[in-house]
C-alpha cells in the first residue's frame, strides 16, 4: 500500500476530535497520526499492513468488521435507507426499545433515540426538566454531577461534565453543581474506603443543599468514570446516592454511556448494583461503533406523568432511530446474547485485571492498576509516595512502545485506558496483556 503523506504547502485540513493540533511544520514528513486502513474482529492494520489489538474505544463491543452486522446493516440499507421516527415509524423502532427496555431491568417505559452519548445525555437532562414542570415542581432545574465526571460534549451535557473542558468555552448552562468523587486512589480525604465513601455522601448532599433540595431536578453518575481514568465507584456509595435521590425527592440519571451493554461485565452496572434509576443512557456498545445511535430510557413513573394522557417531548434530531442504526444494533445484541459475551467480559476482563496486578504492580512507575469488565486502566506516576503523574514525555515513550509491541490503546493525563472487544479471545487477551506488561517494563 502507498504511503500517503500530507501537503505541507496548506494547512492540514482536519480538526481531530480531542487531539493536540500540533503545528504545520509537524506534518512535513507525514501525518503524525497513525492511519488505519482495514480492520477485522480485534485487529485493525495500518498503511504498512502492520496489525494492532485494538483496545482505543468501548465502541468496539462485538469487535470490527463482523460479517453478522455488516449483512444486517446492507439489508437494511437496501430495504429501507431511511426514515423518520417523527410521527412516524418503521418496523424495527418499538422491538428494539423493547429489547433494551427488558436487557436493562425492565422497569423502564419508553426509549428515546438519539445520535451519540451527548445526546442522550441531554435528551436525559430535557426529559428531567420536562418532568418536574408537569409535576408542578419548575423551581427543579438544577443538575449535580461528580468531579471527575464525563456526561458529553453538548451544552448541557458538557455543564455537567467537570474535567476542566468547560473552562475552555466560557460559561456553560447555569445551575450545575458538582461533588466530590470516591475515587479510592486519588481520594477527597484520607482514610479508609469507608470514610471516603461517607465523606463524598456527605459533601453530595451538602452540595444538594446548596443547590437547594428543592430545586434540583437531578443527579448524574457514570457507575464507572471512563474519560476519568476507569475510575470505578463503589457499590455502597451508587446506592446510598439512589437513597439520597430518593429522600430529597431528586431523580437520578445513571450515565451508562460508556458501562452499559456488557463492557463493565453486565448488562447494566445499575443492574449490578441493584438500583432502578428514573433514567439511564446506553450508547457506547449499542451499535459497537457501527452506526451512530444512543438510547435514553425513563422509568415507569416518568412515562406516566409525560405521556400517560398523551403528551409531546420537544426534541430530537434527523437521525433519531434511523433504521439502519436499529438494524446494527438488533445485530449486536443478537451477538452480545448468543455468543455469551456480556459474562465473558466480566470474566476475561477479571482474569486480564490480575494478570496486569501481578506483572506491573511493583513497577517504580505504576501506581495504581483498576478497572472493570473489559474497562480496564493503569495510572501511572513519577513517585509512588507522593503520586506525582507523569509528564505528557512519559506518554510519548509509552504510546511508542505499545505501537511496537502491536497494541492501540489510549493514553490521557497519566492513565493508560484499555477498552478491547468483548469477542477478545482467551489467546488474545493473554498476547494484550503480555504486550502491556513487556511495553511498561522498558519504560525509562
Amino acid at each position: 500500500m502507498t504511503h500517503m503523506t500530507e501537503d505541507s504547502s496548506k494547512p492540514y485540513p482536519v480538526l481531530h476530535p480531542f487531539t493536540y493540533m500540533p503545528e504545520p511544520s509537524a506534518f512535513d514528513s507525514g501525518s503524525p497520526y497513525i492511519r488505519l486502513c482495514r480492520a477485522q474482529g480485534c485487529w485493525a492494520y495500518d498503511e504498512q499492513n502492520r496489525a494492532y489489538l485494538y483496545a482505543t474505544t468501548g465502541a468496539t463491543s462485538v469487535g470490527l468488521g463482523h460479517p453478522r452486522v455488516l449483512e444486517a446493516i446492507a439489508k437494511q440499507y437496501a430495504a429501507l435507507s431511511f426514515a423518520s421516527t417523527c410521527a412516524q415509524s418503521h418496523p424495527l423502532a418499538v422491538p428494539l426499545a423493547e429489547r433494551l427496555i427488558r436487557l436493562c431491568g425492565g422497569h423502564y417505559a419508553k426509549a428515546f433515540y438519539s445520535a451519540d452519548g451527548s445526546g442522550a445525555v441531554e435528551s436525559a437532562m430535557r426529559l428531567a426538566r420536562q418532568y418536574w414542570i408537569a409535576a408542578s415542581q419548575p423551581k427543579r432545574s438544577k443538575f449535580v454531577s461528580l468531579e471527575g465526571g464525563y456526561h458529553g460534549t453538548t451544552f448541557g451535557s458538557g455543564s455537567v461534565t467537570h474535567l476542566g473542558i468547560r473552562e475552555m468555552f466560557g460559561p456553560g448552562l447555569a445551575g450545575c453543581y458538582n461533588a466530590a468523587t470516591p475515587n479510592l486512589y486519588r481520594p477527597p480525604v484520607e482514610g479508609r474506603p469507608e470514610w471516603i465513601v461517607s465523606f463524598c455522601l456527605d459533601h453530595l448532599e451538602e452540595t444538594i443543599f446548596e443547590a437547594g433540595p428543592d430545586e434540583v431536578a437531578a443527579v448524574l453518575l457514570e457507575p464507572v468514570q471512563g474519560v476519568n481514568g476507569i475510575v470505578p465507584l463503589p457499590r455502597e456509595y451508587v446506592t446510598e446516592v439512589r437513597e439520597l435521590t430518593r429522600k430529597y425527592g431528586i431523580l437520578l440519571v445513571m450515565d451508562e454511556i460508556g458501562t452499559g451493554l456488557g463492557r463493565a461485565g453486565h448488562w447494566t452496572v445499575s443492574q449490578h448494583f441493584g438500583i432502578q434509576p428514573d433514567l439511564l443512557t446506553v450508547s457506547k456498545g449499542l451499535t459497537g461503533g457501527y452506526f451512530p445511535l444512543t438510547a435514553t430510557l425513563l422509568s415507569t413513573e416518568m412515562d406516566r406523568l409525560l405521556f400517560g394522557r398523551g403528551g409531546v417531548f420537544l426534541h430530537g434530531v434527523t437521525l433519531s432511530g434511523h433504521p439502519v442504526g436499529c438494524a446494527a444494533a438488533m445485530a449486536v445484541l443478537d451477538i452480545l446474547e448468543e455468543e455469551g459475551l456480556v459474562e465473558r467480559s466480566r470474566h476475561e476482563g477479571d482474569a486480564m485485571l490480575s494478570e496486569l496486578k501481578s506483572g506491573l504492580g511493583d513497577h517504580p512507575f505504576v501506581g495504581d492498576i483498576r478497572g472493570m469488565g473489559m474497562m480496564l486502566a493503569i495510572e501511572f506516576v513519577a513517585c509512588k509516595d507522593s503520586k506525582q503523574p507523569v509528564d505528557d514525555a512519559f506518554g510519548l515513550q509509552l504510546s511508542k512502545l505499545l505501537r511496537e509491541a502491536g497494541v492501540l490503546g489510549s493514553f490521557l493525563s497519566g492513565v493508560l485506558t484499555l477498552y478491547p472487544p468483548l469477542t477478545l479471545g482467551q489467546d488474545e487477551a493473554r498476547q494484550l496483556t503480555n504486550a502491556v506488561i513487556d511495553a511498561v517494563s522498558k519504560l525509562s
